[in-house]
């Protein structure tokens, strides 16, 4: 298994609360993906929230989307901010329309959450739920999407109204990269300004013994169709018995 994050990469989640991986799906790869989603015929995404998301059932409908649960460019980063107990949480895809807008700012170290925390003690990173967003299309420079306060998941002050724009970072996320952040962060959807649709999946993962959302066993034929590892991935939260992913 390779290894888990790089020097550069621990300093810079550390400092900023979120990590973007370049490249870990070969262009093709990740247009397959989308092609996936377009031949699904999803209802079309409008300004809420809810019709912008697709629920877990993508899991069934390509392999592709079930190799990424425990990719070998993911999962040993995964270790060192979540932990070796880590499971999956819950997951789900995103689908924007040019010119909407999704949630605003939320998230922060202060107040405490005890589902949504980052804390470093001991020369280890210990985070609650944490996000892993693959890009299936191109979220560049001023397209919107994914926009965050650095360094607010280390926030003792609470977030107040109203703050500026400025404060607030877009982070582009190329197509067939992974962006990694810690929900204690605070962040937000900024509009989506693109010509083409945003199309993105996301896998929550928590420590094994969290669960922000409730528990559901995975569905049978879900559960036929994954690794030992991936299922490793669908227990239950506890603290024990718990086995290492």
């Amino acid at each position: 298994m390779p290894a888990g994050l790089t020097a550069h990469e621990r300093y810079f989640f550390d400092v900023n609360g979120y990590l973007v991986i370049d490249g870990v799906l070969a262009p093709d790869e990740a247009s397959r993906l989308n092609d996936v989603v377009t031949a699904r015929r999803l209802p079309p995404a409008g300004d809420s929230v809810a019709s912008q998301r697709f629920d877990a059932d993508f899991l069934l409908w390509d392999q592709g989307f079930r190799d990424l649960l425990d990719h070998p460019a993911v999962l040993p980063r995964l270790r060192d901010l979540v932990g070796d107990y880590l499971r999956l949480d819950h997951a789900y895809g995103i689908v924007m329309a040019p010119g909407t807008s999704g949630l605003g700012l939320h998230g922060g170290g202060t107040p405490w959450d005890p589902s949504q925390y980052y804390v470093h003690r001991g020369g280890h990173m210990y985070n609650g739920l944490t996000t892993v967003t693959w890009a299936l299309v191109d979220a560049g420079a001023g397209h919107g999407g994914f926009g965050c306060i650095p360094g607010s998941h280390r926030a003792a002050e609470a977030l107040p109204d109203g703050v500026p724009a400025e404060w607030v970072k877009e982070v582009p996320v190329p197509a067939g990269a992974v962006l990694i952040f810690t929900e204690a962060l605070t962040h937000c959807t900024l509009p989506w300004r693109a010509p083409h649709e945003r199309r993105a999946v996301l896998y929550k993962y928590a420590p094994g013994h969290l669960g922000w959302g409730p528990y559901r066993d995975p569905p049978h034929r879900l559960s036929r169709v994954l690794t030992a590892t991936q299922r490793r991935l669908f227990q239950p939260p506890a603290v024990a018995p718990h086995d290492p992913v």
